[in-house]
């Protein structure tokens, strides 16, 4: 039996699902299917009443939303692991900056919707330096290479820095980042980066 994914071609925390997917060699088992959340079509709102993507149908009918919880199910049926027992801490540190940037850089999107000046704005302000220092740590403390071992680590720096250069196209968020700019160019060709790179 195949499992079911919801997803949109944008979502960061698709992306972060997708890249585990490919990376333990799931991607024949899990059958894709592109919603629109806003849309809230009714057989997407009756598997995740929040509305939001990823949602996965495990091929036993359990119906499991949020992104992390997803990851938390596919690292427990396949390996790789994304959590590395070895140096799970150091890792985790290095997750942690860029998934704030992520869920900063998403909250922007989300509350433009509803206020044209929420760039601005007291909350908008204080996403926008989140998504700035997220990057500015990943630049002193990088991840590893995809090449030498895919983890939560390098999923959520190539998820962070990918989703706010798409989102955010007003300035070059790397300009002053040569570290991590390099880090990311080191990954371009890297078959899941390739495979789940966001579009509209």
């Amino acid at each position: 039996m195949t499992m079911h994914l919801y997803i949109n071609t944008t979502s960061p925390f698709v992306r972060l699902v997708r890249l585990a997917i490919e990376e333990k060699g799931l991607t024949s088992k899990v059958e894709l299917e592109i919603v629109d959340p806003w849309g809230d079509p009714a057989a997407f709102l009756k598997a995740n009443p929040a509305g939001r993507v990823p949602v996965l149908t495990t091929d036993d009918d359990h119906i499991i939303a949020e992104a992390h919880l997803i990851l938390r199910y596919l690292d427990e049926i396949a390996q790789p692991s994304i959590f590395p027992s070895e140096d799970l801490a150091r890792t985790l540190s290095i997750a942690a900056p860029a998934l704030g940037a992520t869920e900063a850089a998403t909250a922007i999107i989300i509350g433009r919707k509803s206020s044209e000046a929420f760039d601005t704005d007291m909350v908008g302000s204080k996403r926008y330096r989140t998504m700035a220092d997220g990057l500015a740590r990943l630049e002193k403390a990088l991840p590893r290479d995809f090449a030498d071992r895919p983890d939560i680590a390098n999923f959520a720096a190539v998820t962070a820095v990918d989703y706010i250069v798409f989102r955010f196209t007003d300035r070059d968020w790397l300009a002053d980042l040569p570290n991590l700019r390099a880090w990311r160019d080191r990954q371009k060709g890297h078959p899941s980066v390739e495979a789940t790179m966001p579009y509209i």
